[in-house]
């Protein structure tokens, strides 16, 4: 947890310390805030009390599940001498955020509240790769206006939705207008996303690169501190998100993580980058497909049940796990070798950034995600620091749809910071409404 500060003109720092406190520790008490954030007990109950009076926090022990227990300290049931342990927790649909992912063949949504609850989600074909941006908008900015129309069905309030976030490929370009270049979308350059969006629904849009905003995801649903990990996305192509010491790493201009853009092979196949031997260009699931197919040639991989068309390229690398887990010695050997050049370039990064953990996810893990996790492992066990400490690999929770919880979750993370709502951001350039501050 945060530390706050007892002094007089930091209230909105503070608000932001104690109910991120409640947010992360549903069921902890005043006395434990004040213990776990350095803030005085009085201090703690006027924030409390006003963040009562505005419905965004509960008295009552109303604990969301949680993947990771909380820290001890927080944890621990200490009673203020005389006073019962009065238990608070985040209220339930009192702040929304909508997440959006596009990958190269379809869009993902959904809507987080602050407590991390689920309280919508839906997926569409993406049209043709083709199709004008603008299709492409329409139906993302439908897919969400739908989420957010049904939860209004089921009670939620309007004004509790602070905006959404989308989750796309890089490069995106933060200066003036957002601008995605997502090379993995074919046609989708110097695309105002941001605008785009924000005109079609009404609703102020953050943008995140993909694999970032999976990290962001990962690191807002956890309620440990400290952590430094690598957050690998493997959909269309291969991204990498960065989280320092609960930091999240964007670099120079919020493109910082492209390890799918690391060359693992100068004589490779050329990358939409520009370069060759990229670990996307041989990696990612087009990648993989193609390797297959070069080795059977098109009429056996056909036979084989692959459609080898550009719409159908996460269902084929799909099969494929299933083909080799049947036999199919080429199916095995091309996933092998992208499993080992994914591990090989997250070996790189963890000598490189001293990470401890190393987390998996996207589409392109759908039906190979204990073969790159196994790969990754075994890469490991050479690390620099294996002999100070173990770097842990596991596959994210949010499976398929991190990116999409990821940029929800950023949205939400904006709206409880203290420090984004009068400083402009210096690389996603968006400012939000934020949760009312405490004074």
């Amino acid at each position: 947890m945060r530390r706050g500060t007892n002094l007089p003109w930091v209230g909105d720092y503070n608000q932001a310390v104690v109910l991120d406190g409640i947010r992360r520790h549903p069921g902890t008490s005043r006395t434990e805030l004040a213990g776990a954030s350095g803030l005085t007990q009085q201090t703690v109950s006027n924030i409390v009390r006003r963040l009562l009076e505005r419905g965004l926090v509960q008295e009552g022990d109303d604990r969301a599940p949680a993947p990771e227990p909380a820290p001890a300290p927080v944890r621990a049931a200490v009673r203020v001498a005389g006073k019962p342990r009065t238990a608070l927790s985040v209220r339930p649909g009192a702040v929304v955020a909508a997440g959006l992912q596009l990958d190269r063949e379809h869009l993902d949504a959904v809507l987080l509240d602050l407590r991390g609850g689920l309280l919508g989600s839906g997926r569409e074909p993406l049209p043709d790769p083709q199709a004008p941006v603008e299709l492409v908008v329409a139906h993302a900015a439908g897919l969400v206006r739908r989420l957010l129309e049904e939860a209004e069905l089921q009670g939620l309030e309007p004004q509790a939705v602070r905006g959404l976030g989308v989750a796309v490929p890089g490069p995106i370009d933060f200066a003036g207008p957002v601008r995605s270049s997502a090379i993995n979308l074919p046609g989708w350059r110097g695309v105002a996303i941001a605008d785009l969006l924000a005109e079609a629904l009404g609703l102020p849009v953050l943008v995140e690169n993909d694999a970032t905003a999976g990290a962001v995801g990962d690191l807002w649903r956890s309620a440990r501190t400290g952590r430094s990990f690598l957050h690998v996305h493997v959909g269309a192509g291969i991204g990498g998100g960065i989280v320092l010491r609960d930091e999240v790493v964007r670099g120079r201009s919020g493109n910082a993580g492209e390890i799918g853009h690391v060359v693992v092979d100068p004589r490779g196949p050329a990358c939409p980058c520009g370069s060759r031997g990229c670990l996307e260009a041989v990696a990612a699931p087009a990648a993989v497909v193609r390797r297959y197919v070069e080795r059977v040639g098109p009429p056996a991989a056909r036979r084989a049940g692959l459609r080898l068309a550009g719409r159908s390229v996460i269902e084929d690398h799909d099969l494929l796990g299933v083909r080799a887990a049947c036999g199919d010695a080429h199916a095995a050997a091309v996933l092998e070798e992208a499993a080992a050049d994914i591990a090989r370039v997250v070996l790189g990064v963890v000598n490189v950034l001293d990470v401890g953990e190393v987390v998996l996810a996207g589409s392109g893990l759908r039906s190979g995600a204990q073969r790159v996790l196994s790969a990754v492992e075994r890469h490991l066990a050479v690390a620099m620091t294996r002999e100070v400490h173990r770097v842990a690999v596991r596959v994210s929770d949010a499976g398929e749809q991190a990116g999409a919880h990821g940029a929800a979750a950023a949205v939400l993370h904006e709206s409880l910071s203290a420090t984004w709502a009068t400083v402009h951001h210096p690389v996603r350039g968006v400012v939000i409404s934020p949760v009312a501050p405490v004074h």
